[in-house]
């Protein structure tokens, strides 16, 4: 599995473990009336219409078409609706409307410059809440994050759910109940964990795209934000020489050599050890915020889903985390780009917007939305603390050719910090002398 594919892959399969049930049907059509005035919006969704997500979406566009007199044509399309989007680019046939995940619809549309720009959708009022804009209600930072990907169009995306990468933890446990927030208090309850005889880190040997989130996270943490960026798209590799890249590489060296990682990842896989982590086998969990659905069948008795930051490993040490974004866009060439702006700010209402946490059990992209009880903590992690993008936002590209074989082999133990950095470096320079 790819490092982008595969969280997104994971973050909607584990909706579908509580996904309600729908008549199938890949599309649907509403209307207030027989006539409507040649008024219409075509929208064709990542979800299917067994999904939460469709639920909440489908009482919404109901909603919508009988108050603005609006016909909506809603395409349940599934996760590959942007590949039929860019092949419609060719013939014209396009929707209004469509929603995905941030790096899916920015190298498809944004990069082409085959999105609208939504600033203006920004500035919209939001119906039934006229004291508030779109921009009042979704933070900025959540705007700022998003990259270009080269194109003209920088607010091609207005999101309206949202994913985190965190440390899940149970709060009910006995060996470690305090969350560290340095790297030295993890280390030291790690030891508490081997100590009493389980796992402190519970991970996937073939969760490549999952594991990566330790590198990740701790380049950021020993080298600031954009650190990880800088370090992949440097051709000359030079970057790799840098002592905060050794001292991340040791880092995670440290947590395989003392056994801090469930015994027995090397061998698994996901989610085996994902699942062990939830019946109590491990203290920690990193991962996005889909891991209480994916796991709640799996946990133990009495478990306490918690979650805390990515701990900081100097007094200086940024706190920013990973987030993930999934919202609406409206290609270009689209037919009826006002409709489709319409809905996206009449869908940016909180009650609205609000049953992306109470029936979907996901997170809101409005603050103001009480989170799932689960993904309380998570929520005060967004709120806390700066936003990124995980691996800052760079190519899938770059991590699937030019980092995630070598990382393999220091994540697994077959490599020193010392042998890694090395043999990534001579990957780097490879992977772009071969890009030419």
């Amino acid at each position: 599995m790819t490092h982008r594919n595969a969280w997104l892959k994971v973050a909607t399969g584990a909706i579908l473990a509580t996904s309600v049930a729908f008549t199938a049907s890949g599309c649907t059509t509403t209307s207030a009336s027989p006539d409507d005035s040649g008024k219409s919006l075509t929208y064709w969704s990542m979800w299917t219409e067994t999904e939460p997500q469709a639920a909440v979406l489908k009482t919404s566009l109901d909603e919508f078409a009988k108050e603005t007199g609006i016909k909506v044509d809603v395409q349940w399309q599934g996760r590959k609706v942007l590949e039929k989007v860019t092949t419609g680019l060719l013939s014209g046939d396009v929707p209004d409307l469509v929603d995905q995940a941030y790096d899916k619809i920015g190298p498809a549309l944004a990069a082409t410059n085959q999105a609208a720009d939504l600033t203006d959708v920004l500035a919209t009022k939001i119906p039934g809440e006229d004291e508030h804009t779109v921009a009042d209600v979704i933070p900025a930072k959540y705007f700022d994050i998003l990259p270009t990907y080269g194109g003209d169009v920088k607010n091609y995306m207005v999101p309206y759910s949202v994913s985190n990468v965190s440390v899940f933890y149970n709060k009910a446990n006995t060996v470690a109940p305090t969350a560290p927030t340095t790297w030295e208090e993890l280390l030291a309850n790690c030891q508490k964990a081997v100590d009493a005889k389980m796992g402190c880190i519970a991970a996937d040997g073939d969760a490549t795209w999952a594991n990566s989130y330790w590198f990740d996270y701790l380049i950021n943490r020993n080298m600031g934000d954009g650190a990880f960026q800088k370090l992949m798209e440097d051709k000359t590799g030079a970057a790799w020489d840098d002592a905060g890249v050794l001292k991340s590489a040791q880092q995670i060296q440290e947590l395989v050599s003392k056994g801090y990682v469930i015994k027995g990842y090397d061998a698994s896989k996901y989610p085996e050890q994902q699942n062990a982590w939830a019946a109590n086998k491990a203290l920690y969990f990193l991962m996005g915020s889909w891991a209480p659905a994916e796991t709640e069948k799996y946990a133990a008795e009495g478990f306490d889903y918690g979650a805390f930051n990515f701990p900081t490993t100097s007094a200086s040490s940024t706190t920013a985390n990973d987030t993930l974004l999934f919202g609406f866009t409206v290609p270009k060439k689209a037919a009826h780009p006002e409709a489709a702006k319409q809905f996206i700010s009449y869908f940016s209402n909180k009650d609205r917007m609000g049953g992306i946490s109470t029936e979907a059990n996901n997170l809101s992209a409005r603050p103001d939305v009480e989170a799932p009880a689960q993904l309380a903590d998570v929520a005060s992690i967004l709120a806390d603390n700066p936003t990124r993008l995980p691996t800052d936002g760079i190519s899938s590209d770059i991590i699937d050719k030019g980092f995630n074989p070598t990382f393999d082999k220091l994540f697994l133990g077959k490599v020193t910090a010392e042998e890694y950095v090395k043999e990534a470096k001579a990957a780097s320079i490879a992977y772009w002398n071969a890009k030419g």
